[in-house]
């Protein structure tokens, strides 16, 4: 069966995780993407040598991951040779994805401006960190910075104690998002081209990606509505908060729905009296600190007399929201994960196996999404210029010349 987006031809010239995230999509959608590389690779090839995770031909999950399905081209884009091979390329693509910057981009001459006429049909695809405009157009910003750094998460989300520091950065997270925002663009712009035959630049930032994801925090906390962060333990809704339990787990315990939920929630504490308590009756007297204080401490006392998996069969009986908080190790055994196709076995070159995510989008059509290698270095160099008809001659020129790498 062909896949939905078996015709389109994407080159993408990009590094780490996420304009890679979204040449991935494509691929799992069927599209041929080249990613074109330096000579010396990607710099994400190695990268989880720093976090003791394989990075090799042997075995490299994270590369993997963010770069199945494609093929590499390894070139020299510092000669003009390699700039023509590039351009050569472009002529027969449907898509362009870079998160070069701007600057780079415009002494290469592959800008947008210089594009658009010699390719009127392309879509051009980029993620910068700050977006095209303002005083950081053009700063460099990696996920932890222009996402979770400028987003307010970092400081804001942190629990206040007498020590607090701002949490750990999460990684990629923001790179994820935001490439996954890309490929939505990409498709909406490949829509109207169908329709006017025109070719567009969609663009997506880590910041941009940052402030939507952030939306109802960033909405809340402005001056008018005074909502203050960062929070104390006791400060939070008490009906939204972790709880720690008996054998030393976390339930999330969420009730939106305090009228319809609460005497619920009261009645398998053992408190049925509470839902009826002026101090809890309903969300406006939850406004109170002091309500809210007293109201936490005694579910906190009663949530530390069961196991976490008592808690769940109970509240799961009573249909309120809440969860078992998972640690990252977890989603790699979990069911629902597995079930869905969020996660599945791989097997490496090496014989090792391990589990990695896929993307979650799904279409009936597509069918099941599969995890495949991440090309090497190269590995496609010469069949990707075969396939522009260059002569065997011209490539071995361009090998000896090391334009090219396979």
């Amino acid at each position: 069966m062909s896949k939905i987006l078996d015709k389109l031809k994407v080159v993408e010239l990009t590094t780490f995780v996420a304009a890679p995230t979204t040449g991935r999509m494509l691929a799992d959608w069927g599209a041929d993407v080249v990613k074109v590389e330096p000579l010396e690779g990607d710099f994400f090839r190695g990268y989880g040598k720093g976090l003791n995770v394989p990075a090799d031909t042997g075995e490299n999950p994270l590369f993997d991951m963010y770069n199945s399905g494609k093929k590499s081209l390894a070139l020299n884009l510092k000669t003009e040779e390699g700039m023509a091979v590039l351009h050569d390329l472009l002529k027969d693509a449907d898509v362009f994805i870079t998160n070069n910057r701007t600057k780079a981009l415009k002494k290469m001459g592959i800008d947008y401006d210089s594009l658009k006429q010699k390719h009127p049909r392309l879509i051009y695809a980029t993620i910068t960190g700050f977006g095209d405009k303002g005083p950081l157009a053009d700063a460099p910003g990696f996920d932890t910075v222009a996402f979770w750094g400028s987003s307010g998460a970092l400081v804001d989300l942190s629990i206040e104690t007498g020590n607090s520091y701002p949490l750990n950065t999460p990684a990629a997270v923001g790179d994820v998002a935001s490439g996954t925002n890309l490929f939505g663009a990409i498709m909406a712009a490949l829509y109207a081209r169908e329709l006017n035959g025109k070719g567009d630049k969609v663009t997506v930032s880590l910041y941009g990606s940052a402030v939507w994801s952030m939306s109802f925090m960033n909405v809340i906390a402005q001056e008018k509505y005074g909502y203050k962060y960062p929070k104390k333990r006791y400060e939070v809704n008490p009906t939204a908060a972790p709880y720690r339990t008996k054998d030393n787990e976390w339930i999330m315990l969420t009730i939106l729905d305090h009228d319809r939920y609460f005497p619920s929630l009261c009645e398998i504490i053992g408190r049925p009296e509470l839902s009826r308590d002026p101090k809890f009756i309903d969300k406006i007297a939850l406004l109170n600190m002091d309500n809210r204080k007293e109201l936490m401490q005694i579910l906190e006392d009663a949530f530390n007399k069961k196991d976490a998996h008592e808690w769940h069969l109970l509240l799961t009986q009573k249909d309120i929201v809440h969860d078992i908080l998972k640690h990252f190790k977890d989603i790699s055994t979990s069911e629902q994960a597995m079930a869905n196709n969020y996660m599945s076995e791989f097997a490496f070159p090496n014989g090792q196996k391990a589990m990695l995510a896929k993307p979650s989008l799904q279409s009936d059509n597509l069918g099941e999404i599969e995890n495949f290698r991440g090309p090497y270095l190269g590995e496609q160099s010469i069949s990707v210029l075969d396939r522009l008809s260059y002569s065997k001659a011209k490539i071995e020129e361009l090998l000896s010349k090391g334009i090219i790498k396979q």
